[in-house]
């Protein structure tokens, strides 16, 4: 006698009903991209033309209110991934973009958290040394460099670039990676902790915000230009200097990492050419970044 198809156990029916959710979640999820898309094009028709068409202030405050908000079971580190693959592709759709990325051909490099940072559609292009990179962007053969900070001990230099750059149209106005995962939770290997972004974009008010600006002058001793700069209001965090020319010709420039906003028409920049007088040659905010995602904070 044949035996009789037993009838599906509730089990196996609670997991098609859920499964059936998840449908109807992810076309839900599908429409509201499509929407999102369509909005963005308008953005685009309005904006029109520009060099750049990344908001990285506004991906940063957009970030930290959605990592901000209460979690329940959705994986560390799931929405910072997928907005950031939004945040490149979208980027795209309004205007090309190509990111000129520091890839030594020895040593770590920033390419992995380059491709982590962009998304998988951006076009990347390897630099083998920053300075190589800053000068391409100079140059407009890419829109945006990404090259290591500055560090006391490097030979060569990138950031004197800008500095010497009178028009103060390239500047740093990112820092990635935007999130810090713990070892083994990122693409990245062999790579660089961070890196910056430098473009013709300056950096816009977050509320938490890390700074750059330089400063030429004589006869100022680094701690008299630190102690300076507390005066004027600024929260210093490193101070770099780097000597040119010789004897009575010889000025120094400073490179200032800060906490805080600094704006182009910051009023603390006046009380420094105040204090200094004739021994200041030149004074320039070198941009910024929104300071970066950190898990109990951020950095």
């Amino acid at each position: 006698m044949p035996l009789k198809p037993s009838a599906p156990s509730l089990d196996a029916q609670a997991l098609a009903d859920l499964r059936a959710q998840i449908d109807q979640v992810d076309g839900v999820m599908h429409d509201m991209l499509r929407e999102r898309a369509r909005i963005v094009e308008q953005i685009r028709k309005i904006k029109g033309r520009q060099s750049l068409y990344t908001r990285p202030g506004r991906e940063a405050q957009l970030l930290r209110a959605l990592t901000g908000r209460e979690r329940g079971c959705i994986p560390d580190g799931l929405v910072v991934r997928m907005w950031r693959e939004m945040f490149g592709a979208f980027t795209l759709a309004e205007g090309p973009m190509k990111v000129g990325v520091y890839a030594p051909a020895k040593g770590d490099d920033l390419w992995d958290v380059a491709r982590d940072h962009f998304g998988s559609f951006m076009p990347l292009v390897e630099y083998t040394s920053a300075v190589e990179a800053i000068k391409a962007l100079q140059d407009d053969k890419i829109s945006v460099a990404f090259v290591p900070p500055p560090a006391a001990d490097e030979k060569e230099s990138w950031w004197p670039l800008l500095a010497s750059d009178k028009s103060n149209s390239v500047t740093i106005f990112q820092a990635a990676p935007m999130e810090v995962l713990k070892a083994g939770r990122s693409n990245a290997r062999r790579a660089l902790p961070m890196g910056l972004l430098v473009g013709r974009l300056y950096p816009e008010l977050t509320g938490d915000d890390r700074s750059y600006l330089a400063l030429q002058s004589t006869h100022v001793p680094e701690d008299e230009m630190k102690r300076l700069l507390g005066k004027a209001g600024y929260k210093v965090r490193s101070l770099m200097a780097q000597t040119t020319g010789r004897g009575s010709k010889a000025s120094t420039l400073f490179l200032v990492f800060v906490d805080g906003f600094i704006g182009r028409n910051d009023t603390r920049l006046g009380r420094i050419k105040a204090m200094l007088g004739s021994r200041l040659q030149r004074l320039m905010p070198l941009g910024g970044y929104p300071a970066c995602l950190k898990a109990g904070g951020r950095r």
